[in-house]
């Protein structure tokens, strides 16, 4: 018989010795070897998510606000070290997305769509 746990702890392995997973360690590693630009990546994901909950209450955001993240997101673009980071933490990402859905893939066929 299959222990679907075991898979989930061989899954949980793979992912760990994934590139994705390796590549944001590592970018995270760099980061926090300046503080300065872990504060700034720490401001740019407080201000994007306050941004996406307005979004997502069917708010927009005060002029005020959308200067402020353009001002945050051109100044992290002028670091290396951030981009590096955000751009590896997206590739895993999707892969985690991606393994989501595949995982999800026997619920449908027994719920249909509408687990989503």
């Amino acid at each position: 018989m299959v222990n679907p746990y075991d898979h989930a702890h061989q899954l949980a392995r793979s992912i760990r010795a994934s590139q994705q997973y390796l590549e944001v360690k590592e970018a995270k590693r760099k980061l926090e070897e300046n503080p300065k630009f872990r504060e700034m990546l720490d401001k740019f994901t407080e201000k994007r998510l306050q941004m996406q909950t307005l979004y997502l209450q069917g708010k927009q955001p005060s002029p005020e606000q959308s200067e402020e993240m353009e001002k945050l997101s051109t100044a992290i673009q002028g670091v290396p070290a951030i981009t590096a980071y955000l751009q590896a933490e997206e590739r895993l990402i999707f892969l985690l997305q991606d393994l989501q859905r595949i995982i999800m893939e026997p619920v449908e066929d027994i719920f249909g769509k509408e687990m989503k």
